[in-house]
């Protein structure tokens, strides 16, 4: 069995220390980074009026009448999938019986998708 000193315990244990330290000071670097980006996000996403907003919004949807009142948000996204990537798909239902009333919005990441339907 092989002895080890006292001072090689301590060396290597500051070693380890020293190399946690490293790693600490890089995760907190890219945590900065992070936090850095997310508020230049929010910054931009900040800028925008409500009303740019809503019409942003306004401009990626599209009303689809006379749909299957059985038809289930997933069916509708898998059949307008073909469009582009679909952010919501609202079914519209009566407020009392609480059923389908056959009309769906659906919002497209990108303005203009739509159109290729």
């Amino acid at each position: 069995m092989k002895y080890l000193s006292p001072l090689m315990h301590q060396n290597t244990y500051f070693q380890d220390v020293e190399t946690m330290q490293k790693r600490l000071a890089e995760m907190e670097a890219e945590a900065q980074k992070i936090r850095e980006m997310q508020e230049s996000v929010d910054r931009e996403h900040s800028a925008l009026s409500t009303q740019d907003r809503r019409e942003d919004v306004d401009a990626r949807s599209v009303f689809v009448g006379n749909v299957d009142y059985s038809a289930t948000p997933e069916e509708i996204q898998s059949h307008f999938a073909s469009c582009g990537t679909i952010l919501r798909v609202t079914i519209l239902c009566d407020k009392i019986t609480g059923h389908p009333k056959g009309y769906v919005f659906s919002s497209y990441f990108v303005r203009d998708h739509w159109i290729n339907g």
